[in-house]
């Protein structure tokens, strides 16, 4: 009996020794790694974010015209805008007529009548470099004495 078992284990030491791979899984290893960035944009204002414009008065041609202090945009992305409708928080006469502009230092960037708001537009802005803004706003037909208050919202969003 003893012989027996003696043999039967000697068979499986040799079986190892001669095929060792034969004992063993053969297995593989696969590692993903993944990561999303977020988008982050970062602002900087010349007088604050919530600025108060003091407007000009042109008496000849009965025009307000007021810019923002700039406005500069980081993001580490193209990010699109829009400008709200104009707002008449406070106007003696009714039916103005508006031009609103974003305005990037060369150029418009968004241009609209004011009526409504403008349509998402991208900025052509380049990861990490801060852009310079302004928003520019002229009001026509500011015919009667008193005080004229308007208000625009520029928003910005991912492309």
């Amino acid at each position: 009996m003893n012989f027996k078992r003696f043999s039967i284990t000697a068979l499986q030491v040799i079986g190892l020794g001669l095929f060792p791979t034969a004992a063993l899984a053969n297995t593989t290893n696969t590692v993903t790694y993944s990561a999303t960035v977020p988008g982050n944009c970062s602002f900087t204002y010349a007088n604050g974010a919530d600025e108060t414009v003091t407007l000009s008065y042109d008496q000849g041609n009965e025009r307000l015209t007021g810019s923002s202090g700039a406005i500069g945009i980081t993001c580490n992305y193209n990010a699109s805008a829009t400008l709200s409708a104009v707002a008449d928080n406070n106007s003696p006469v009714d039916g103005e007529t508006f031009a609103l502009a974003l305005n990037n230092g060369s150029s418009d960037v968004i241009s609209t009548d004011g009526t409504s708001d403008s349509n998402s537009t991208s900025l052509g802005l380049t990861n990490g470099v801060a852009t310079s803004f302004t928003m520019d706003l002229t009001v026509d037909g500011a015919t009667d004495m008193g005080t004229y208050e308007y208000e625009v919202v520029l928003t910005v969003l991912d492309s």
